[in-house]
């Protein structure tokens, strides 16, 4: 079964884990719509950023269980990596584009379906310890990249009111700088801080029990 990798729409923008459709057995996908936003994320003012694409189980996060991934042109085919945290990992190529590239996923029949998802993230490893510039300058990238994916559909989206932090297990704050001390609230696996009205000279950090994952939006509900 053929299908199409389509236009995001403003509302899956607004998501970030936005669905862009559902993966089958023996799904392929356009790989331009796929290097059309790693174009714009590519760009040398978002640096510390990246837009990463995610297959997980329909309907939960979990990662899911495909049998192989490969992206293909009329003369050639290479695998393609499916990471443990279930991100798909694509070549940013001009040539792969130009050559109108496909990917390639197989699942079992029988296999639980698989949502195809993106996500914008932070690119480069953490410490357990963050500073306030760090966070509002990845922050000041997500708020750009997100809008100049949604396009026209910027002005519909909700304020980005800071960053959530990631981590792979529970996680607390171990400690913080006054300046913060009420815009950090953790809950499970993650913790939310609110960056908003906050002077960018302050010198302020917050250090945590645990090595974040990454850092992604976060958006005001």
């Amino acid at each position: 079964m053929q299908r199409y990798f389509q236009r995001l729409s403003a509302m899956a923008v607004l998501s970030i884990l936005a669905m862009l459709m559902p993966a089958q057995a023996d799904t392929v996908f356009n790989y331009d719509g796929f290097y059309a936003r790693m174009k714009k994320s590519e760009k040398p003012e978002y640096s510390e950023i990246t837009l990463a694409f995610l297959l997980q189980k329909a309907g939960s996060t979990e990662r899911c269980q495909i049998d192989s991934a490969a992206i293909t042109t009329d003369i050639s085919s290479e695998p393609l990596t499916l990471a443990a945290n279930g991100e798909l990992i694509l070549p940013y190529n001009e040539l792969l584009n130009s050559r109108k590239a496909l990917i390639q996923l197989k699942q079992q029949p029988d296999a639980v379906p698989c949502d195809l998802n993106f996500r914008l993230r932070s690119r480069l490893p953490l410490d357990k310890t963050l500073q306030l510039a760090q966070l509002q300058k990845t922050h000041q990238q997500f708020d750009g990249l997100l809008k100049d994916l949604a396009g026209l559909g910027k002005y519909f989206l909700p304020d980005m009111t800071g960053v959530t932090v990631l981590f792979s297990g529970e996680a607390l704050v171990q400690d913080i700088s006054p300046a913060l001390l009420s815009r950090v609230k953790c809950e499970g696996k993650q913790c939310h801080i609110d960056l908003t009205g906050l002077d960018t000279s302050t010198a302020a950090s917050v250090s945590f029990t645990q090595t974040p994952d990454y850092l992604v939006p976060l958006l005001q509900r």
